[in-house]
């Protein structure tokens, strides 16, 4: 049996608890509820975080810390999410500014199979986090706590995703995403329109008895036992404002690009 001195485990602790705290206070400074294209969603401002050292210093702790300490689902699912959120963050700071992340790829070669950084020293794209591993994990309520950096997705909790709260922050970031009008979900004549997100994900929720079965848990009163007739449309546009300033230096960009 291998034991764990209380040193060790208060080592574990800490270490982890130092990317939480660290993930905390860039969230505080940098995100705040908005709205856009006639969506809520939590805004980050990405030409801050951009300049921000503490986000380069986020992403070195992910890198190196120890995959083994990842002991249980929970703390996996958790680590993992915040990591996701982390890196599509970075992603778009490191190329701000841009109308939309989806833009830094291509048909052949989508930006979710582009190298997004290391964690736990292992080379990730945020194609691999999320599919490869968050997907095997059982938990389909991951997709509502998967950030993309764009305004249909469900909302960037403003604060990280830890192992003994994870239930309750799955539950909530579920309910609140379903709450949206045009976002989770809205009602279009006497049916029930559902975000694309669980038409692209719909196996994921097979184990849970379906996606009607498992949206009647975190509908609003109002609208449980709907028909579902649909889908909505994505809005991949980025959850931030561009200012005058940024819209030139991507349209400068592109006329440098063309000619």
């Amino acid at each position: 049996m291998l034991l764990v001195s209380a040193s060790q485990v208060h080592a574990q602790d800490t270490e982890l608890g130092s990317i939480h705290s660290l993930y905390q206070t860039l969230l505080d400074d940098h995100v705040i509820a908005g709205e856009k294209n006639g969506l809520k969603a939590n805004m980050v401002d990405y030409a801050a975080v951009k300049k921000d050292p503490r986000l380069e210093r986020l992403q070195e702790k992910l890198k190196v810390y120890p995959k083994e300490r990842l002991d249980s689902n929970e703390k996996k699912i958790a680590f993992y999410l915040n990591a996701y959120n982390i890196l599509a963050v970075a992603k778009v700071a490191q190329h701000w500014p841009l109308y939309k992340l989806k833009s830094l790829g291509s048909y052949f070669k989508p930006v979710w199979t582009h190298p997004a950084g290391e964690v736990c020293e292992e080379q990730m794209t945020l194609r691999k986090l999320e599919h490869d591993v968050l997907r095997q994990l059982g938990e389909p309520r991951i997709h509502f706590a998967l950030n993309c950096a764009s305004m249909s997705c469900p909302d960037l909790r403003k604060e990280p995703y830890v192992e003994d709260k994870l239930e309750t922050q799955l539950a909530e970031q579920t309910r609140i995403f379903m709450s949206q009008k045009d976002k989770g979900q809205t009602v279009i004549g006497q049916e029930l329109w559902l975000s694309s997100i669980f038409k692209w994900f719909e196996e994921d929720f097979e184990p849970v008895g379906g996606v009607y079965h498992f949206i009647q848990e975190y509908l609003p009163d109002e609208y449980r036992g709907m028909k579902i007739g649909g889908f909505l449309p994505y809005d991949w546009s980025v959850n931030d404002h561009l200012n005058a300033a940024e819209r030139n230096r991507i349209k400068r960009g592109r006329d440098t690009w063309f000619n």
